[in-house]
């Protein structure tokens, strides 16, 4: 009996101070992601006021799992991403619903820490659908309009493209983590390199959609 109470103590020794360790892992990370956002935005204000046109800036990108970042054009209330997929139907769309904290008069470029899934059923003959009801939420307002060279962005697992019209996500799995039916999606590492570039119009994101980190 004592040799047993010993062996419980040592383990809860070892263990308590190892689940504090990791929570402090766990919310460093978060926070990092979160204060990279916000060097995002203020990227995209910064280089909306002083760059020139044609210039290409590039930015560090760094986001947590099962997160992503959304662009909502002033009036829309959704945004929706057309996924087609490799394999025959398990085509399926992604509708963000657009957060609260938007002004719809204004373009608003949130990041989607937390959300919650609502799953139709893929079927043959039905198109399945992703709706994403975000829960903890940042959002930006943005006077000026951004823009995406492609919605495809990140490295493809079983899926020829991403289609977005008026707005557009940057997620890490978002697609991955929202269903058991979803086989096709693309994804970007923790920590990614964007660049955007400035036209007379808006500013584009363009670049180094791959993955790959410089």
């Amino acid at each position: 009996m004592i040799q047993f109470l010993v062996t419980l103590l040592l383990a809860l020794i070892i263990f308590i101070p190892a689940c504090y360790i990791a929570s402090n892992v766990f919310f460093r990370t978060s926070k990092q992601a979160k204060d990279n956002y916000a060097d995002f935005v203020k990227g995209l204000n910064d280089f909306n006021e002083q760059g020139q046109v044609g210039e290409k800036k590039s930015i560090l990108l760094i986001m947590d799992e099962a997160t992503a970042i959304v662009y909502f054009q002033k009036n829309v209330q959704k945004a929706v991403i057309e996924v087609e997929a490799k394999l025959p139907y398990t085509d399926y769309s992604i509708e963000i619903l657009k957060p609260g904290q938007c002004d719809d008069t204004k373009n608003c470029l949130c990041l989607l820490r937390e959300s919650d899934f609502e799953a139709t059923v893929f079927d043959k003959g039905v198109k399945g659908k992703i709706t994403v009801t975000p829960q903890k939420v940042v959002c930006a307002a943005l006077a000026y309009n951004v823009a995406v060279e492609s919605c495809s962005i990140g490295e493809g697992t079983m899926v020829n493209s991403y289609t977005c019209a008026d707005s557009f996500m940057i997620e890490r799995n978002l697609a991955k983590k929202s269903s058991v039916f979803v086989g096709s999606y693309y994804e970007i590492p923790r920590r990614t390199v964007l660049y955007f570039t400035k036209d007379s119009n808006a500013i584009k994101l363009v670049g180094n959609y791959n993955g790959q980190n410089e």
